[in-house]
């Protein structure tokens, strides 16, 4: 049966980062170094299978990966930091490791210090989140593209987003790794994309560039307004077929007629502004 364009792709995406988070569980943990930001590894999948890869049933294709061992940081440091914060499955409660790592549920820990337990083990733990999120179930694809064109697929689980990129922004993006990972160690409560990984599919003559990304609107929340806010007032207003919709994204200019604005507690707002300057000092630097 031969395969559409997009399950194919689908199907590359989980069978190449499948073989890349697994190849790189073996590596040990170690510090990031400057060299590491510019590394890029490549795998062919030959439909057939290879002594080091499957057979699959889509047409052959090499995979790229970028920087592999700073992006498996940057999930690990994510982990760490995200362990302190509310679990998606238990409302109202810390994360806790069982929802999060099912896999773990046999293993032996200290119940009098579980954070301390998961932290020590997150190294592996991290990359069998990333590996059980993409390639357990097929992957989502977003019925609207982005105005850039860009495909957007969703995991099973709505733990991460993988998007589509141009050349020039996979470029880019490889550029301000160095100053993202400064960013991530000084301002773990950064309010920036966090980006998990960094990859290429090459089939047929044609590279298909993809970031993976963590997803903050699981498909279960409820959204009583949607807004796409870009901090300007210049043409920021829904048009009147967006606003017939059922679930319409408004704009800038429409935030401020149907709101007064946001109220916080004086410790979140404290915490939000500070926030908020670092990560536009960065945002100044880096781009």
């Amino acid at each position: 049966m031969l395969q559409t364009t997009s399950s194919a792709l689908k199907g590359a995406i989980q069978l190449g980062i499948g073989y890349t988070v697994g190849n790189l569980t073996s590596k040990p943990d170690r510090d990031v170094l400057m060299q590491d930001f510019y590394v890029v590894e490549s795998v062919f999948l030959p439909s057939e299978g290879s002594n080091l890869t499957p057979a699959h049933h889509y047409p052959d294709f090499r995979f790229k990966t970028y920087a592999p061992l700073a992006f498996r940081y940057f999930r690990e440091l994510d982990l760490r930091f995200d362990v302190f914060s509310l679990c998606k499955k238990c409302p109202g409660t810390l994360r806790c490791w069982r929802c999060t790592f099912p896999c773990t549920a046999t293993l032996p820990r200290s119940d009098s210090q579980p954070l301390q337990w998961l932290c020590s083990i997150s190294a592996a733990l991290v990359e069998f989140d990333l590996h059980y999120s993409i390639c357990k179930e097929p992957l989502i694809e977003l019925s609207n593209p982005g105005a850039s064109g860009s495909l957007f697929y969703l995991t099973s689980d709505d733990e991460f987003i993988i998007k589509t990129v141009q050349h020039k922004e996979a470029e880019f993006l490889q550029k301000l790794l160095p100053g993202y990972y400064m960013n991530l160690n000084q301002n773990p409560r950064t309010l920036l994309p966090k980006f998990y990984g960094l990859y290429c599919v090459q089939s047929g003559g044609i590279n298909i560039r993809l970031v993976v990304m963590n997803n903050v609107l699981p498909r279960s929340l409820k959204m009583h307004y949607k807004y796409d806010l870009k901090g300007s007032t210049y043409k920021r207003r829904a048009s009147r077929k967006e606003r017939e919709k059922a679930c319409p994204t408004y704009k800038d200019l429409d935030f401020v007629d149907m709101h007064d604005g946001l109220y916080f507690d004086t410790e979140t707002y404290n915490a939000l502004m500070k926030t908020l300057q670092r990560d536009c000092r960065v945002s100044a630097t880096l781009f």
